[in-house]
């Protein structure tokens, strides 16, 4: 009796032994965990991340700008010129931690980009003393943009172009406002940018 008692205890030990092995990692457990072992992805990560606080700081760096020589400093005081002017953030409303989804995710970074690049390409004309530093910035988006196009084509995202991603529709009725809506675009680049670190990052801890 004792004998088989032993032998009894031993099995348990041995299947409850090998569900430990078998039971993933807290850190690979999440819904994309199983991206942490891919290397290419990972490398992605790592290198866009880094991407974006670039953007994201050169694009803070042309809103002071803009506050310095135009005396425009404020998003809430030119509210009534956003409205006007229909100026409106692309979503990125998949890419939030409680809602996110990869696929629509990415597929909402890359089309947001293109719509900024279209977006600084209209504010470069109508501000021609500012073009050097907006060309950079586009040049920079551009290769951001690349980034994420292929990464989509290399793990199987479909490529899919919204209505907006060829930029909005800005029309400037007087200088003030070319100025005016180029400060607007900036800030809602600069908050773009920081939701697109935010979502890599979180991508990055799964």
């Amino acid at each position: 009796m004792a004998r088989y008692v032993a032998q009894l205890v031993l099995c348990l030990v041995v299947i409850f032994s090998r569900t430990l092995w078998a039971a993933p990692l807290p850190e690979f457990s999440g819904e994309y965990g199983y991206l942490s072992g891919d290397l290419g992805f990972q490398q992605f990560l790592s290198n866009n991340l880094e991407f974006s606080l670039k953007i994201k700081t050169d694009t803070e760096q042309l809103r002071e700008v803009f506050c310095q020589d135009y005396k425009l400093c404020n998003e809430q005081e030119l509210s009534l010129v956003r409205r006007q002017l229909k100026i409106t953030q692309p979503s990125l409303d998949q890419c939030q931690s409680t809602s996110f989804n990869l696929d629509t995710c990415f597929t909402q970074i890359r089309n947001g980009l293109q719509t900024y690049h279209a977006d600084l390409s209209t504010i470069q004309k109508h501000l021609p003393a500012n073009s050097e530093t907006i060309s950079r910035l586009m040049l920079d988006i551009s290769d951001f943009t690349s980034n994420f196009q292929q990464q989509m084509e290399t793990i199987g995202i479909a490529l899919v172009n919204y209505p907006d991603s060829a930029g909005q529709s800005l029309n400037f009725p007087t200088t003030f406002h070319e100025q005016a809506g180029g400060y607007l675009i900036f800030s809602n680049l600069q908050h773009f940018m920081e939701t697109v670190f935010r979502a890599l990052r979180y991508l990055q801890k799964q």
